[in-house]
């Protein structure tokens, strides 16, 4: 038999408490009786290691159930304390920055949302996101003392170890060291992550994730953003580029993109792609499809149908379980229809059953870069 190294037990132990936090995190409160037999750990393994997290305080034994005859005995139920702590969530997008300060479930105490200010430097507009910061801590009050993290979403490539964004397309031109300027202000554990795998990682926590283990999440905003789940985790690929679906190439001799190449798809089906056929606020796309004339339709329906061929080629590679809609195009039914609607007409199986608006769109804006800190700090 080989021997486990110390590394290798360390990966069983980080493996087995996300295993039991996810669970709770998913079912609610449960004996460990049951968490053992869910998982597939002894009772013992779940008892030393709940044990463990009753001494953290991150779980809490909440009931106890009625025994089941002479013979049973009763079952003490865990589950997750939920404001055991809170996570300030700093969510950048091209047009705005969400700043809220939220409970491990995700559920927001206070926030604040500033415009992005793209024309000033990246050290005075995060200087302007720590004063946001502040004003939310000094809002909170008592919840304050319980602030464990700042966790910040940026657009593009990010290096999650250093915290830098290497290229936040729309934002920053140059290398931003995002943590190390927080780290000036703040005496918290900073976390940067790209925003549309910290959604990802939202849908893997709080929303689709629960029940289903392959996800593609596509994000329409400014651009086209996209994530994979692939056995309950996130596909990162090289140097964090995976699944970029805004940069397929669909166009061989299109504009140039954003991202240096040309004709990607982006260049089709961006807000700024789709500003030259009707103007709109980018909340109000739905509205604009709506009520547009037959040959602005025609146009949009082209744009969309362009966008599902990519969807469906794409999920054909991945074979995601369930595709998983989100972004301001898609809060309007009738454009999720037509997208449902096209992506049928390639292929019969991408039903409404199998392309989903999110669950978390009320908390699009903030809700991503709590679930990148809870997953990779709190769960493990």
């Amino acid at each position: 038999m080989t021997k486990q190294t110390g590394s290798n037990m360390e990966t069983v132990r980080k493996s087995n408490r996300f295993a039991i936090l996810k669970y709770l995190n998913d079912n609610g409160p449960t004996s460990r009786k049951d968490l053992a037999a869910a998982i597939g750990l002894t009772p013992a393994a779940v008892t030393m290691i709940c044990n463990n997290l009753l001494e953290e305080g991150v779980v809490t034994e909440t009931g106890v159930s009625e025994s089941q005859g002479k013979a049973g005995r009763r079952q003490i139920y865990l589950d997750l304390v939920r404001d055991a702590a809170y996570i300030i969530s700093v969510n950048i997008e091209t047009e705005d920055t969400t700043v809220a300060m939220c409970d491990i479930q995700g559920d927001v105490v206070c926030n604040q949302v500033l415009s992005t200010d793209i024309h000033i430097g990246p050290t005075e507009f995060l200087g302007q996101i720590a004063d946001v910061v502040d004003n939310i801590l000094k809002e909170a009050g008592r919840k304050a003392k319980k602030v464990v993290a700042i966790s910040v979403g940026v657009p593009g490539i990010v290096d999650e170890k250093a915290g830098i964004a290497r290229s936040a397309y729309g934002v920053w031109e140059e290398e931003v060291d995002v943590k190390s300027f927080l780290e000036t202000r703040f005496d918290y554990e900073i976390c940067v992550t790209n925003n549309v795998s910290a959604f990802a990682m939202a849908e893997q926590l709080y929303g689709m994730g629960r029940g289903h283990e392959n996800l593609m999440i596509i994000k329409w905003g400014p651009g086209v953003g996209c994530a994979m789940i692939i056995d309950q985790h996130i596909y990162e690929g090289r140097h964090g580029k995976a699944a970029e679906l805004g940069h397929f190439i669909v166009d061989k001799d299109g504009a140039k993109c954003n991202c240096g190449r040309r004709g990607c798809l982006e260049t089709k089906i961006s807000y700024q792609a789709l500003q030259k056929v009707a103007k709109f606020e980018m909340e109000d796309f739905g509205k604009c499809y709506s009520n547009s004339k037959a040959a602005t339709r025609d146009k949009f329906d082209e744009a969309i149908d362009l966008f599902a061929r990519t969807i469906v080629n794409s999920a054909t590679i991945m074979a995601p379980n369930r595709i998983v809609l989100a972004g301001m195009m898609f809060e309007d039914e009738s454009v999720r229809q037509k997208m449902i609607e096209c992506c049928a007409g390639y292929d019969s199986h991408f039903t409404d059953n199998r392309i989903v608006y999110s669950q978390l769109a009320s908390k699009e804006k903030y809700i991503g870069p709590v679930a990148a800190y809870v997953l990779r700090f709190y769960f493990t």
